[in-house]
């Protein structure tokens, strides 16, 4: 093996893997397919303005739906099959930590997460930003900011994804990062009128158990213009959704299985 290919074997691996299967591609053409054709469906030629904010939502909505889909069902495939191939036990046996093999995984697929963030954030600032000067400025702090947020959700259900499916089947690996996700998106949206409403200790016990991923979800601010999140919010955000990624990507590492 020679110094080039010892670096990062097994990301090198998998990322050719997707590459010549080809569904990264189809993810990534799907973007422009969605950030196209869905904000037709709106009222846009009553209302013109309305087709401006329409294009940015899709673009960030089509991200969640690929974090909620494709994302999780190849990080378990991914995992699933570099396990029952007999590859990272090769490679843990030529001196490659488990640690070290689990994130390389991971990075095979966030790769294409953070190219869809990406993607939605060239869309919203190059098609999307307003005219006027100042509320341009505030459309592009706010679009990094959720491209900061999301990516700090994804990578590490990337990860656990992953895990799973070195340890699980396809269908368990790709159903538990889901409903995390849809868990944190929905539920705890769910749950916080009631909260207010009933502050027992139980409801409260399960909002803190809750994963807090509608912290990322900026669409509402970006489809209403509301500008920015204060700092102060901004980075309250970023923390919680950091520690509860920390949190998942020790889980996953706890969890990952090297022997076929």
């Amino acid at each position: 093996m020679t110094t080039k290919e010892r670096h990062l074997p097994l990301f090198r691996i998998s990322l050719a893997g997707f590459l010549k299967r080809g569904s990264c591609w189809l993810l990534l053409a799907g973007m422009f397919a969605f950030v196209w054709l869905m904000p037709l469906l709106t009222p846009w030629e009553e209302q013109p303005q309305i087709l401006q904010p329409a294009r940015a939502q899709a673009a960030w909505m089509y991200v969640w739906i690929a974090l909620l889909t494709w994302i999780p069902f190849q990080s378990a495939v991914l995992g699933r099959r570099l396990r029952t191939e007999g590859l990272l036990e090769f490679l843990k046996a030529r001196g490659s930590g488990a640690g070290t093999l689990y994130l390389q995984m991971g990075m095979a697929v966030a790769v294409w997460l953070m190219a869809l963030v990406s993607l939605a954030s060239l869309f919203s600032v190059a098609f999307c930003s307003p005219r006027d000067a100042l509320e341009s400025r505030s459309w592009l702090v706010l679009v990094a900011q959720y491209a900061a947020l999301l990516t700090i959700v994804g990578v590490p259900l990337s990860a656990l994804g992953v895990a799973l499916g070195t340890r699980a089947g396809e269908v368990v690996a790709y159903l538990l990062p889901a409903c995390l996700l849809f868990c944190g998106l929905i539920a705890a949206s769910w749950l916080a009128p009631l909260l207010s409403a009933n502050p027992s200790p139980q409801l409260r016990c399960l909002w803190l158990l809750l994963p807090h991923y509608h912290l990322a979800d900026l669409t509402p601010r970006l489809v209403f213009k509301m500008g920015a999140l204060h700092p102060a919010a901004f980075w309250g955000s970023l923390l919680c959704l950091s520690l509860q990624g920390a949190s998942l990507t020790i889980l996953g590492r706890c969890l990952i299985r090297i022997r076929s």
